[in-house]
Formats: C-alpha cells, sequence, structure tokens
C-alpha cells in the first residue's frame, strides 16, 4: 500500500501544468496517487488557453471516473448536447463516448480507470 499526501500531488499536477501554459500551450498533467488490480487514481490538472475551431471530438477506449475538486469541466458532445461539470461534482464518461473538452480555469480533478488489459 501506497499512501500519498493528497496536497503534494495537486501541487505536482499544478506545477507541471503550469510549466505548459508558461509556453503558451494548453496543459493537462496528471500524477498517479494509487493503483490496484490495473484501477489507477490520478490527480489531473488543466487549462485550455486557446480552444481548438472547429470543434475537434475523441474518445477514451476506457470508461473514466472524474470528481472535480476546483475549476470546471466543459463538454460537448457529438450530438451537440453540452454539460459543465463543477465543483464537488463527480461523473464517469463512458469509453467511446465522442466529445470535446474545455477547461476554461485551472482545473483539479481526481481520475480513476481501468487500465488493466489496455
Amino acid at each position: 500500500m501506497r499512501i500519498v499526501r493528497l496536497e503534494d500531488a495537486i501541487s505536482k499536477a499544478k506545477r507541471l501544468a503550469e510549466e505548459k501554459l508558461v509556453r503558451g500551450e494548453s496543459a493537462v498533467e496528471s500524477v498517479e496517487i494509487g493503483e490496484a488490480d490495473g484501477f489507477k487514481l490520478y490527480v489531473t490538472s488543466a487549462k485550455t488557453i486557446k480552444d481548438e475551431s472547429p470543434i475537434s471530438f475523441h474518445e477514451n477506449p476506457r470508461d473514466v471516473f472524474m470528481l472535480v475538486l476546483e475549476g470546471e469541466i466543459e463538454f460537448t458532445f457529438e450530438n451537440q448536447e453540452r454539460a459543465t461539470i463543477k465543483p464537488r461534482k463527480c461523473f464517469v464518461l463512458p469509453k467511446h463516448l465522442r466529445h470535446h473538452c474545455v477547461f476554461e480555469k485551472m482545473t483539479i480533478a481526481i481520475e480513476g480507470v481501468y487500465e488493466k488489459g489496455l
């Protein structure tokens, strides 16, 4: 068992993101905080500098759980539905759901993924 101080993981993820932001790049940086039998937990720090136009959709090869701690995540889905996830809200993004996300503010989230077998 590995014990991680959450504040340290958040600080590291923010520092990694800020290094990209200083270079004028959008940032999505993750720091692993735990793993068990292929299920991994991360602290993710993200901010979008320049949103792509037109919207570019992508999908994940696995389900993704997220708990937003700070900031917010703005989603647009392929069917044009939109959702904004704010602090203290969590969700599961199903695998293969085509989406586009924007981080207008510096956003910190806990992200969980099952990576075994990928």
